[in-house]
């Protein structure tokens, strides 16, 4: 097997395990960013950084052929509150030069959001136990193909 042959199954043994790690650490990274809100921490470079881990997980999730089709609800549902996100920033904007307080907005944005990133949590937990299912050795082949990459590396 040539190097680039070796390279092309490393990402394609990989990817099971990658995304599985990825659908297991963003529902804890958005966890975290509530958290963070809640104690006053600006959220804003945490919710992108999350926004962009959700969209790789996606992408890398759907190359998996043998996981359900469940996998794209918890990435799909993070978009749609991203652009609720901005569809009620705009509103916040809007009233508060309006000579608004912005509570409204801010309230709307609360009982809207909130219950939607919930959502998106679980369905990323129940979409990591569906590829642990589909793929039960993932985190074996995912080792066996780096170690054997290396060693055609190592030998070239």
């Amino acid at each position: 097997m040539d190097l680039k042959a070796a390279k092309a199954e490393l990402r394609e043994k990989s990817r099971p395990y990658q995304t599985y790690s990825y659908y297991l650490i963003i529902p804890i990274f958005i966890i975290l960013v509530f958290l963070l809100s809640l104690v006053g921490y600006n959220k804003g470079i945490f919710g992108t950084i999350v926004f962009v881990f959700v969209i790789f997980a996606h992408v890398w999730a759907s190359k998996l052929d043998l996981v359900r089709k469940r996998k794209h609800v918890a990435p799909i549902l993070m978009y749609v509150t991203q652009g609720l996100g901005v569809v009620l920033m705009v509103l916040l904007v809007t009233e508060v030069s309006a000579g608004g307080t912005g509570n409204i907005a801010l309230g709307l944005s609360s009982l809207i959001l909130l219950p939607i990133e919930i959502i998106a949590i679980v369905f990323f937990f129940i979409s990591a136990n569906d590829i642990k299912k589909a793929y039960p050795t993932m985190k074996e082949d995912a080792k066996a193909a780096r170690l054997e990459y290396q060693e055609l590396r190592r030998s070239k």
